[in-house]
């Protein structure tokens, strides 16, 4: 079988579109083509076939290796799905080693709905504390007048610090409802495990870390590019800071709306003075003297 030769303006076309990948696989080596093209169409607004960033990334070796290993587990429950945000959040821990200092760990609060990192929290231990300040710094950003009653669901493994009697007793008392995993089964908080994993990917692992300091300032600033630089392809290639505000919106909007048809199917009785200054007409007629009828005299 003889293979077409390429045109003279194809190849033309794919030098041109070479040094934007390889801008983009400088930042993010573990990114793979899809995202890659996803990136370019979505966040830079240009016009590329994704064929195309396939055979420029495959030809210059820049695709990312395919390292898959499917363990073999026995069948669970299924996790829990949702499109909405500040519904369903999960939380995990992973570790990061620094060698001039030692493990430093990281606390990772993900909402399941717009795959948005809305709270996490880098220490030196990994105790029940740890874990309770990255859960308070997105309640406090995302629930600033309290969390209870919104039916918010947090989602953990078994580990000591979520089954701690501390954990659980500010969870109830919060009004949040606690999901355990099934053991064995990290299915269950895979939307969290695999958002640590790409911060491993595309952060800790490309990288040499000397100082807490040094992993402190770049995390924050990449949580801050993760929500709102990086397309998603679970959430329609939006970005989960833009499909977070998108949503919220709409669901502020829906309570008002349906708040406002109550309002408007139970009006609310009037007290006092109405509107142009007088008073109600049974107030008026009960403030009215009693008048007695005196029979005429013949």
């Amino acid at each position: 079988m003889v293979k077409r030769k390429r045109s003279r303006t194809v190849e033309e076309e794919d030098r041109r579109w070479l040094p934007a990948v390889e801008i983009i696989k400088a930042d993010h080596p573990s990114w793979g083509y899809r995202r890659v093209w996803a990136y370019l169409t979505y966040r830079q607004n240009q016009t590329v076939n994704k064929k195309r960033i396939y055979r420029i990334m495959k030809e210059n070796r820049l695709l990312a290796p395919q390292t898959r290993k499917r363990a073999s587990r026995g069948p669970y429950k299924t996790k829990i799905k949702t499109n909405q945000p500040l519904r369903v959040w999960g939380i995990d821990m992973t570790k990061v080693l620094i060698p001039s200092w030692g493990w430093v760990y990281l606390m990772v609060v993900l909402d399941w709905g717009s795959r948005k990192i809305v709270g996490y929290e880098l220490s030196a231990t990994s105790r029940t504390d740890d874990w309770l300040k990255a859960l308070d710094r997105a309640l406090n950003e995302h629930f600033p007048n309290g969390v209870r009653g919104h039916g918010l669901k947090l989602v953990s493994d078994n580990g000591c610090q979520p089954t701690s009697a501390r954990f659980m007793k500010t969870c109830h008392t919060l009004g949040i409802r606690q999901i355990f995993t099934t053991y064995s089964n990290p299915k269950g908080n895979a939307n969290t495990e695999r958002v640590i994993r790409t911060i491993k990917e595309d952060l800790v692992w490309p990288r040499d870390w000397y100082a807490f300091s040094q992993l402190e300032t770049s995390l924050k600033r990449w949580v801050n590019g993760y929500n709102e630089d990086f397309p998603h392809s679970a959430i329609g290639y939006m970005t989960p800071g833009d499909y977070h505000r998108k949503h919220t919106v709409n669901q502020l909007d829906q309570t008002s709306s349906a708040r406002e048809r109550f309002l408007l199917s139970n009006p609310p009785a009037q007290k006092g003075r109405q509107a142009d200054g007088g008073f109600e007409r049974k107030d008026q007629e009960r403030q009215k003297p009693e008048t007695t009828t005196t029979p005429k005299t013949q």
